[in-house]
């Protein structure tokens, strides 16, 4: 097997779980770290059949298979130890499998090429190794024996092989400080680096509406058949089906377990610190929607439109009835209803003058990006703890759902057997006394969606016969579903008549857009000839506004990602019109440079050795990666027991 192709796979799988879980993943399966273990029962099904001793040979040295799977084991367990809500059929996947053992090899890989260069690990070094390990240090911070032989029994490890563990890791450590010597960045580097992150630049800009230009666009009933005759795909409606399923998720198996009030109440007591509460308010809202890149004339209408409501309200007119008549949020036809929240639930300015007032306050109004907004407060809870009341139902669900856990397995087994005997959804429900849910038409992009599924787990259902249950588990978000077809509904095209509205809308606002799209090229082009920029800038002056400061990676505040308009933006001079317009949803702007804010000297101060540090641990990672790499690409390696990887 290619051993470059084989640790590419391997680390874009171990990559991609490291992502989803983002948290501080302190996992080194070298043992450069000492892992302590708890009991978890992990399905190793995989590791049946082939007894041979060895799963992978690397240039011939062996990697043993029991040592893999203790290494596999510890490493899921970590995992699952710093994100206790990681997926753990991620833990269980050929995908994760495959990580751990590419690890392992890499390991094997830098082993030998240590003892190739002569680099040597000396018992004084090992024992001072050892002796710094932080678990194994007494009361007084020194290195207590009687800890290390207590570690060593728990984990049923020899000395000397746990030591052996520690020259390894020591030795590879040394390695790469062999390879990285040369990395070691100049302060100039640094300053550079440091000067291009925190340099920033602000512009002037006028924004050109594309809705501005929607009364001009008329499309014809021609335009809207050759465009539905030009593009069947978009009027497709796939495949769907029609599934009966049965959940194997800890939060719909919660509902059969038995949660005594005892079992409640002794969770309550022993967990108080996870029933603070915050400050929150209960409130409703009047919205009077207008973009935030309205004009003034646009705004002003908008906040004289609020400032009526607001009078009703304050004259005594019921606040919910206002709401459900006026605002146009998607609040407004339950009475501009919030809810409860705490602080950054909302957007600032809102929440600001949320949690000035009283209960049973109205606001003066309020502007947001989203437009005019005046708040009641229903009622305020202070923050405090809460009392068991209030969370009994909530810990109830917790309890019930973890005991589900433990019985997930158990019952998913016999669901499979059962299916696998011919019986039929309905009947085995009745058998494991759970219950049956019925989806909706459902397309493969629902089913994904719906469930939290791959996109080749869904085309398995899409594409079971009718009548018949998956012959597996399917993985879902939280566990996993058996599901039976009931309905197959093949894909059609929407007729014309039923589109034919959404197509003149599409098309309208697209050459809206067109048009918008023209008048900006022409404003900008004039706005950069000198000959013609006093009389586009008549145009423009009145609604001309100066954007916050922002940064290279192309972020502008209140005008959103647009790494096009940063890039040419850094480019220009002071005053400069921008060559181009640049697309923001709903329109277009024309920018110049206002000016250009250099980075803080006293943060350079601060931050000058962290940036070293960093760059030059960059650096060294990117050549020991490049290191790794050659000799990975030399390398011979040998899969004899793939079954292990449920491969």
């Amino acid at each position: 097997m290619n051993a470059a192709r084989l640790q590419t796979e391997n680390e874009e799988a171990m990559m991609d779980i490291l992502r989803q879980n983002a948290q501080n993943w302190g996992i080194k399966i070298l043992f450069a770290i000492i892992i302590i273990v708890f009991v978890f029962a992990f399905g190793m099904s995989g590791f049946n059949g082939n007894t041979d001793p060895v799963i992978a040979y690397v240039n011939d040295d062996p990697i043993p298979t029991q040592e893999f799977i203790q290494v596999y084991r510890e490493t899921a367990e970590a995992m699952r130890a710093q994100n206790p809500g990681i997926d753990a059929d991620q833990l269980q996947s050929p995908e994760f499998k495959k990580a751990v053992l590419g690890q392992m090899v890499s390991q094997k890989l830098l082993e030998a090429e240590a003892r190739k260069l002569g680099i040597a690990v000396s018992n004084s070094e090992l024992s001072y190794s050892i002796s710094t390990i932080p678990a194994f240090a007494g009361e007084d911070g020194k290195f207590d024996i009687a800890r290390y032989n207590n570690f060593l029994r728990s984990r049923q490890m020899s000395a000397a092989t746990f030591e052996n563990d520690i020259r390894n890791s020591s030795l590879i450590q040394k390695l790469q400080q062999y390879v990285t010597l040369p990395v070691k960045p100049t302060e100039k580097e640094a300053r550079e680096l440091f000067d291009t992150a925190s340099e920033k630049v602000q512009i002037d800009y006028f924004y050109v509406s594309g809705a501005d230009f929607v009364d001009m666009v008329k499309i014809s009933d021609a335009q809207v058949d050759e465009f539905y005759k030009a593009n069947p795909d978009k009027f497709t409606v796939p495949a769907r089906a029609v599934i009966k399923y049965i959940s194997f998720t800890p939060e719909e198996m919660s509902a059969y377990e038995e949660v005594t009030p005892e079992e409640t109440k002794s969770y309550y007591e022993a967990h108080k610190d996870n029933y603070k509460q915050e400050e929150q308010v209960k409130a409703r809202h009047i919205l009077i929607m207008v973009d935030e890149n309205a004009s003034d004339a646009d705004v002003a209408k908008a906040e004289k439109e609020i400032k009526k409501i607001l009078a009703k309200a304050k004259s005594g007119e019921d606040f919910a009835k206002l709401a459900e008549k006026y605002s146009e949020g998607p609040s407004g036809p339950k009475g501009g209803e919030l809810g409860w929240f705490g602080r950054g639930a909302m957007v600032k300015p809102f929440e600001e003058a949320a949690f000035a007032l009283k209960k049973g306050q109205i606001s003066e109004p309020v502007r947001t990006r989203f437009g005019w907004h005046i708040i009641k407060v229903d009622d305020i809870r202070e923050a405090g703890q809460k009392d068991f009341e209030q969370v009994k139902a909530e810990i109830r669900t917790a309890i019930a759902e973890e005991k589900a856990s433990g019985s997930i397995g158990d019952k998913l087994d016999h669901a499979v057997d059962l299916g696998a005997s011919g019986m039929k959804m309905d009947k085995l429900a009745d058998e494991i006394a759970v219950a049956v849910k019925k989806s909706e038409q459902a397309t493969l992009q629902n089913l994904t969606r719906a469930f939290g599924m791959t996109e080749g787990a869904a085309k398995t259902i899409i594409d079971l016969p009718k009548g018949s249950l998956t012959d597996m588990p399917i993985a879902v978000d939280g566990g996993y579903i058996l599901a039976e077809k009931i309905e197959d509904i093949p894909a059609t095209v929407s007729p014309l008549a039923d589109v034919k509205e959404d197509i003149r809308n599409f098309l309208n606002q697209k050459q809206a857009m067109t048009l918008a799209q023209a008048k900006a090229l022409a404003l900008a082009t004039q706005l950069a000839n000198k000959a013609t920029e006093a009389d586009a800038m008549k145009v423009v002056k009145k609604d001309l506004k100066t954007s916050e400061p922002f940064g290279r990676d192309g972020f502008v505040p209140g005008l959103g990602m647009n790494q096009r308009l940063a890039e040419a933006a850094f480019a220009a001079e002071k005053d400069q019109w921008l060559a181009q317009p640049f697309e923001l949803p709903g329109g277009f702007i024309v920018a110049r440079l206002d000016d250009r804010l250099p980075p803080n000297e006293e943060a350079w101060a601060a931050q000058k050795d962290m940036i070293m540090n960093a760059l030059q641990q960059q650096r060294a990672n990117e050549l020991f990666s490049s290191f790794l790499g050659e000799l990975r690409s030399k390398a011979k390696i040998d899969i004899v027991r793939p079954d292990i990887l449920n491969q």
